[in-house]
């Protein structure tokens, strides 16, 4: 029997349903769903009723969302008005309104003005009036984090998005063993937008070398939070830049690099000049390593020597499991020094429903591998969300937010039959930027909390977050709205990357916005899974939602006191503090 439970159904072709059997209840099962939603309302753990809905789920979809739509009209609105953000959205930055927002609205800032500089001299020109009237400064991109990195009142913020080429290297200018790696070193300007990186790369044969979920942030912004795609042989995108163009607090422009010869560009033949603006080649390590991972903090960054690959294809095979199966393959005993099945492939993904039902937590194993550029596409995808929404006939989030805040309970179920979707028979195919992009998700308004353990450690801290998700919910109803993505990533040697000195393992915590018991839910997930020390989870920068603090930082990252004295030197009067600074204890007045 266990056996059987542990199979999950391959995904349906959009539209078809199974035909009603003989057990269906009516051939109008909408009071019957009803029926079944009032016990589950009642008792959230009634196997029998889960066992109900599930079914109802499955045969009747439909049904299953005009009785959630009953529910959701008989119960009281609540006081959110979820939105859907569309993928063409300005920049939050515009200069037409008088706030910054961020993309989901969750941070706001005023400040005294913002500028969208067209040139290096123009951004420079910028922080020198700044520090004449003795103004603040912040770089803000598209507004995806939604921690308070940004956020900055009454300071200039600068707008990047007119700074966005993408030019070829001087190969003369490289050292000798950076030679080779010329076709594929570009001078990336930091404004531009890995939607139309990755376009632009693809159209002269190249590609990323790896890449989050997310398409709609600007690079600078990517690199700063160390922003992650998957792959144990991977680092944080950060990993691929090999200079950063950064502009001071006094104006003066610095290229760099790490030291000790290991720096791209040979300083003998280094020109000292970009776009007619003088250059200072600081090769050293700590300087580089901090400047990887700043979050803003140490000037405002123009651009960047960033390496790419070769354009290549990523083929993609979805496969049904369990977390008590496949947990046993990442075992800590299993990692010498990774495990095999994260080893095999070269990006290895898990989909887990962080909530159990009927003994289980569904999973959905994703093992991708890299193909040469000339293999053909072939197959379909579809992500967690557009699932989930297509399961419960829902057109829109807002409805599907409305639904849950009003019947959190249903919330597993909805979770469970959307993994049971993302199953495919035969393997997704095609460039590498469309498997790795997370579709039609990125149209929706959502949050996130990203945790960051050990990867050796990955089975008993899941562990401890499942008992924890089970516990709020059977104390408080607090449910997340989507299942758990985790990915393993590659050490990072920035001071303060979250994947900094080890292997790890990623837990993001989807939730939409307005379902303000996952954000509740968040915050404590945060207080109960991290510790101040180097051992701890850690938090995705871009992904805290404002929980980390000056305790955290100090206690989780070995290197902090390196990273701090970069920062002291370069931010002496102040220019760069701001929110978060604030937060994380180390703003300069």
């Amino acid at each position: 029997m266990s056996s059987l439970l542990c199979c999950l159904p391959g995904r349906r072709k959009p539209g078809d349903n199974p035909s009603p059997t003989d057990s269906d209840p009516d051939p109008d099962p909408i009071q019957f769903i009803t029926n079944i939603l009032a016990r589950l309302e009642q008792d959230p753990n009634d196997k029998s009723s889960q066992k109900k809905i599930q079914d109802q789920l499955q045969v009747h979809p439909n049904a299953v969302f005009s009785a959630l739509k009953q529910e959701a009209n008989r119960l009281p609105l609540p006081d959110v008005q979820p939105t859907v953000a569309p993928l063409s959205a300005p920049s939050p930055a515009s200069t037409a309104d008088k706030d910054w927002v961020n993309s989901v609205g969750e941070q706001r800032c005023t400040p005294l003005k913002k500028v969208k500089p067209q040139t290096l001299r123009e951004l420079v020109d910028v922080i020198n009036d700044a520090r004449a009237n003795k103004q603040r400064v912040r770089a803000v991109g598209s507004g995806h984090a939604f921690s308070d990195v940004a956020r900055t009142d009454d300071a200039v913020l600068v707008d990047l998005v007119l700074l966005n080429d993408i030019d070829a290297i001087d190969a003369a200018t490289m050292r000798p063993h950076a030679r080779d790696l010329a076709p594929r070193l570009l001078q990336v300007q930091a404004g531009v937008m890995l939607r139309a990186l990755k376009l632009e790369l693809d159209q002269r044969g190249l590609a990323l070398v790896n890449m989050g979920g997310y398409d709609g942030q600007k690079l600078g912004g990517t690199l700063s939070t160390g922003t992650h795609g998957s792959g144990i042989t991977f680092g944080p995108m950060a990993s691929q830049a090999r200079a950063i163009v950064l502009v001071s607090e006094m104006g003066v422009v610095y290229q760099i690099e790490p030291g000790g010869g290991k720096g791209v560009t040979d300083p003998e033949r280094f020109s000292g000049v970009i776009q007619g603006v003088s250059v200072v080649l600081k090769q050293d390590d700590d300087w580089f390593r901090a400047a990887q991972v700043a979050m803003g903090c140490l000037g405002v960054i123009y651009g960047y020597i960033f390496e790419v690959a070769d354009a290549f294809v990523v083929k993609e095979q979805r496969r049904s499991t369990t977390w008590e199966d496949i947990k046993r393959e990442l075992a800590p005993d299993r990692w010498k020094p990774v495990a095999p099945v994260v080893a095999a492939v070269d990006h290895f993904e898990l989909v887990l429903n962080p909530y159990t039902r009927w003994f289980r937590n569904a999973c959905v194993k994703i093992e991708r591998t890299r193909l040469p550029n000339d293999t053909p596409a072939s197959g379909q995808r579809q992500d967690w969300l557009e699932a989930l929404l297509q399961q419960v006939a829902i057109q829109k989030a807002p409805d599907l937010v409305a639904f849950l805040i009003k019947i959190p309970f249903i919330s597993p179920l909805v979770i469970d039959q959307a993994i049971m979707t993302l199953v495919y028979d035969e393997p997704y195919i095609d460039k590498s930027f469309n498997v790795f992009s997370l579709g039609s998700a990125n149209e929706i308004k959502g949050m996130a909390l990203e945790l960051h353990c050990d990867a050796k450690q990955c089975v008993p801290t899941i562990d401890k977050l499942l008992g924890v998700f089970q516990e709020q919910a059977l104390k408080y109803m607090w449910y997340m709205a989507g299942p758990l993505g985790i990915r393993f990533v590659a050490p990072s040697d920035a001071f303060l990357a979250p994947q900094s000195g080890r292997m790890t393992c990623t837990i993001e915590l989807a939730m939409l916005v307005g379902l303000k018991t996952g954000k509740d839910l968040a915050r404590h997930v945060k207080e109960r899974m991290c510790t101040p020390d180097t051992s701890s989870v850690r938090v995705h920068w871009g992904l805290d939602m404002d929980f980390i603090t000056a305790a955290d930082v100090r206690g989780w990252y070995s290197d902090f006191g390196k990273w701090h004295d970069v920062y002291k030197g370069l931010n002496t009067t102040g220019m760069f503090s701001n929110k978060f600074t604030d937060r994380v204890g180390i703003s300069i007045n």
